[in-house]
């Protein structure tokens, strides 16, 4: 038992404290609604405006270079202003930005929408992350940090599946009406039960230092600050490997699945195709609880030895996927292997983003861990981006399975990067 109800202690869990934490990151799981639902429907929007893969990879392109830049400022806005705010809005406008995409028909439309989708939605991470550091103490913050990045990839296999049966009964414009309504339901859940930090619902957070509940002024030396870290850069660097090969997966894996044998794929139907591909979010919410709670409690606070056992794994599953290649389906067994080895390498690139976005905390504090946040995704984004056009081009001129190659290169050097960080 408390002694104090309004006093939440670093070694206990308190009810409201829980509640907040639970009502953010369900609200950010839905964000996803309005995001995964894209890479599901490619190959029916392809089909129906003849869109090669280099045309149809702009609108990820475009999603995620404005993805990046919508990230460098949200953090810090969260951190200076209120994160509950941040989400608020971006949860809004994600929801409009997808219906007006579903009555879209030319590519331009496509890509403004979807650029507006993506700086609504880049209001969820950093903020959340704010929020995080602010509710719960470093001890803790592995472990929870592992929860907040499970529960995102959970969105995938909640949405993938849901997006592919909209789309087989009422086509593809209907994946950007139903999954979004989810992100709209949990939206009054959110503004009832969260808070910005324990003091704003009247508590007082015991491993916080009195002159830390003050307001604090975060300003534009701040930020500079955090994006000049000779540390932090190091991490923007492992941060980009990170998310190419997150969105490589997310945005292509399901076209590749689905592609016909003789086109260089793996001949499934859409609808399996986008079932096995949840395994990516299966594994990555699996592997972010694993990775998360092992950097707390096997290395005591040190991140880089789990992101570089995330990154190894990964590499090493792709590697193996180039190599047995489309003949992997018809092997004895050879559809339970290719999903083994999508959950482990899908799953440990995007498990280790819970002990990555750990770093910005441990290094910067609570005060400037949100901007810290910001800036690395946003960074990482600017990476991703090149997992529109660039991978999607490398798909035409050299085929799908040089995809699957070059990601597994990329998270090697990832690898190597975070050996010289060691935080």
């Amino acid at each position: 038992m408390l002694n104090n109800p309004k006093i939440i202690k670093t070694d206990q869990l308190h009810k409201f404290q829980l509640k907040c934490f639970f009502s953010m990151i369900i609200l950010y799981t839905f964000y996803f609604s309005a995001n995964y639902n894209l890479s599901t429907a490619a190959k029916t929007i392809q089909d129906e405006f003849m869109f090669s893969s280099s045309q149809f990879g702009i609108l990820f392109t475009v999603f995620t270079i404005t993805f990046a830049c919508g990230h460098f400022i949200a953090g810090f806005l969260g951190d200076r202003y209120s994160p509950k705010k941040m989400m608020i809005i971006g949860a809004l406008g994600a929801v409009c930005s997808n219906f007006l995409f579903g009555f879209s028909n030319t590519l331009l439309m496509f890509g403004i929408f979807w650029g507006m989708n993506a700086l609504f939605l880049s209001m969820g991470w950093s903020p959340g992350c704010s929020i995080l550091f602010k509710w719960f103490p470093e001890k803790r913050l592995g472990f929870f940090m592992g929860i907040y990045n499970a529960f995102s990839f959970l969105g995938g296999v909640i949405v993938f599946p849901l997006a592919a049966f909209s789309i087989s009964r009422w086509g593809w414009r209907a994946a950007f009406f139903i999954p979004p309504l989810l992100l709209l339901a949990w939206l009054l859940v959110f503004v009832i039960n969260v808070k910005d930090k324990p003091e704003d619902a009247g508590y007082t957070a015991e491993w916080r230092k009195e002159t830390e509940s003050e307001q604090i002024t975060i300003t534009g030396k701040d930020y500079l600050n955090v994006l000049m870290n000779p540390t932090m850069n190091l991490i923007y660097l492992a941060a980009i490997c990170s998310q190419f090969v997150r969105w490589g997966l997310v945005n292509w894996v399901v076209k590749i699945f689905s592609e016909p044998i003789n086109a260089g794929g793996y001949g499934m139907t859409l609808v399996f195709s986008a079932t096995i591909a949840s395994l990516i979010h299966w594994g990555g919410a699996f592997f972010s609880i694993l990775l998360g709670y092992a950097s707390d409690k096997v290395f005591k606070g040190k991140r880089w030895q789990t992101i570089f056992i995330g990154y190894i794994a990964s590499a090493v599953s792709l590697f193996l996927m180039f190599v047995l290649g489309a003949d992997i389906v018809n092997m004895p067994g050879g559809v339970v292997l290719l999903g083994g080895l999508l959950l482990v390498a899908g799953g440990c690139i995007q498990g280790l983003q819970a002990p990555i976005f750990n770093l910005p905390g441990d290094i910067l504090g609570n005060k400037l861990g949100g901007t810290g946040v910001g800036i690395t995704n946003g960074w990482s984004y600017i990476g991703a981006s090149l997992s529109g056009v660039a991978l999607g081009s490398l798909l035409d001129v050299y085929g799908f399975m040089s995809g699957i190659l070059l990601m597994g290169i990329v998270s090697l050097v990832g690898a190597g990067i975070i050996l010289l960080v060691k935080r």
